[in-house]
């Protein structure tokens, strides 16, 4: 006789967490597509039969890690003001974000990707960008300034971690910067310049 497990909802929902914990600093620094299923059950400790207890395909994990990392970067930089709205580009526009994919902002590093896959992926990406967007636009006060914000931030820290030389980097992330603050600052704030450290 056939005696299936059955795993109580918490250690379920343990077993997501754990997954998404270990796969989204791995998919961000090596590529969401080049990174093997084996590869990510191996830095869980899971087994692949594990991974489809949560989820149907990769694109579904794609989609859980998107959510789960768009939601704790909102979380992990409250923007209410300008003035922290500032503070938090000065950090996305860091040294330390270029070269620190593992670590960063999801969108730099697997919006690529995000572009290739299937429309559910690109709906649940499209939906949390639009909320983070009319945050932005709450605080500056012009929707398409918040756009170029967005689009100038993420496009610096995607070429600087193209570039092979910390002086080429720093070019390219001082330049994103200066402008970046200048924005903010044509919105009423108090921007002053920062050091690349």
């Amino acid at each position: 006789r056939i005696v299936c497990m059955r795993y109580k909802p918490e250690q379920k929902q343990a077993t997501r967490a754990l997954l998404l914990s270990k796969a989204a600093p791995l998919v961000k620094r090596q590529g969401f597509a080049s990174t093997g299923l084996d590869t990510l059950m191996k830095a869980a400790g899971l087994t692949t039969g594990a991974f489809y207890s949560q989820f149907s395909s990769k694109a579904e994990l794609l989609e859980a890690i998107l959510q789960r990392e768009l939601s704790a970067q909102h979380d992990a930089f409250p923007l209410d003001s300008l003035e922290q709205l500032a503070g938090a580009t000065r950090l996305y526009l860091s040294r330390g974000h270029a070269q620190h994919a593992d670590m960063g902002c999801p969108i730099p590093a697997l919006a690529a990707e995000v572009g290739r896959a299937g429309p559910e992926v690109r709906e649940t990406f499209e939906r949390a960008l639009e909320q983070r967007q009319r945050r932005l636009a709450e605080l500056m006060g012009d929707e398409n300034r918040a756009w170029v914000l967005t689009c100038l931030s993420v496009g610096a820290v995607l070429l600087a971690r193209a570039q092979a030389s910390d002086v080429a980097r720093d070019k390219v992330l001082d330049a994103a910067l200066e402008h970046a603050l200048g924005l903010l600052s044509a919105s009423g704030a108090a921007a002053p310049q920062a050091d690349r450290d």
